[in-house]
């Protein structure tokens, strides 16, 4: 029985690789990159139907079938390009081996820094803002009235740049989130040893990705080194829904969460043009949570980590650059 489904899988999955690849090279091949065509790496603005042809897109399956996504680029950009759908594990090394022009990623993915990509700017805004900021219990706040100023020292110290550069050293040059956030937190004069504080426990949750355990680290050394609190660490929980469901059961006082998140997910409002924007949808969430929920969120770190559109990053003739700039180059 094993045999028999692993063996049809396995000539499938050859017989796609073969099809993508020939897909790929006939398109390359067919497609060459005019001289103006670097147009298109700075802003999805330049990519208009006329330009259909010039590169090859490769977008996961998720990002396929999300208005804040394909749906979205293609009804308020008019972008046409041909795509292919491709997992996230293997997206990025497709991009930097050149075997697809542009990808969907998110943009505090430390593999942007990995392999030298550009973000391109979102100048129509049809990506939501998910800025990121810890969401407390509000009986966690009238407990230990200084928890909320301790998990506030970081906030706006964390710009989308810095964000990417503390995933790429966890990620890529495999140091431990641990080790890079008391270095980031050293940096900023942050740092303060632990206090074995016996005052109270206050448990800390993450979702289950390398951002999240950095994150919860620095709120780890700042709580227990401003603060006679000590942390218990619920780390690695998993996804949006697990985490808020254990703060909705007080199961656990606090964890890292992103507007954007709070929006589409929890409270899932439809993205009017206020909740596109990073003061309004953080107003709503925050009003939101308060009202529904019992929940706070306290102020933003500084970085969004949203969707965004990727491409290897090239050196634009300074025409091309002053007329569609790079949101941010890492």
């Amino acid at each position: 029985m094993i045999l028999a489904g692993a063996i049809p899988a396995a000539l499938l999955a050859i017989l796609f690789d073969f099809l993508l690849s020939r897909a790929q090279k006939l398109s390359l091949r067919h497609f060459r990159w005019a001289g103006a065509a670097a147009i298109i790496i700075f802003a999805f603005s330049a990519m208009t139907p006329g330009a259909k042809g010039k590169i090859l897109a490769g977008f996961t399956p998720e990002f396929m079938g999300r208005e804040d996504g394909w749906l979205g680029l293609k009804r308020v950009y008019g972008l046409r390009i041909p795509t292919v759908v491709i997992n996230d594990a293997v997206m990025y090394q497709a991009l930097h081996e050149e075997k697809l022009d542009v990808v969907s990623g998110y943009s505090t993915d430390g593999r942007i820094r990995a392999f030298h990509l550009t973000t391109l700017e979102d100048d129509k805004f049809i990506f939501p803002p998910y800025h990121a900021a810890p969401v407390v219990r509000k009986d966690a706040l009238e407990r230990f009235p200084e928890l909320g100023p301790a998990l506030d020292l970081l906030a706006g110290r964390i710009n989308d740049s810095v964000m990417t550069y503390l995933n790429y050293r966890v990620d890529f040059l495999h140091e431990s989130p641990a080790a890079v956030a008391k270095s980031f937190l050293e940096e900023q004069g942050l740092y303060k040893p632990s206090r074995n504080g016996k005052k109270g426990v206050v448990r800390m949750g993450s979702k289950i990705f390398t951002e999240q355990y950095i994150l919860c680290e620095m709120y780890k050394i700042l709580v227990e080194g401003n603060t006679e609190l000590s942390i218990s660490s619920k780390t690695g929980l998993g996804g949006t829904k697990i985490c808020f469901d254990a703060m909705t059961n007080d199961q656990i006082d606090f964890y890292p969460e992103y507007t954007g998140t709070g929006l589409l997910v929890i409270l899932q409002e439809p993205l009017t043009d206020n909740l596109r924007h990073k003061d309004g949808a953080y107003q709503f969430v925050r009003e939101q949570f308060d009202e529904r929920y019992g929940l706070q969120w306290l102020r933003p770190i500084g970085f969004n980590n949203a969707y965004a559109l990727m491409m290897r990053r090239k050196r634009p003739p300074e025409w091309a650059s002053a007329r569609f700039p790079v949101s941010h180059v890492i």
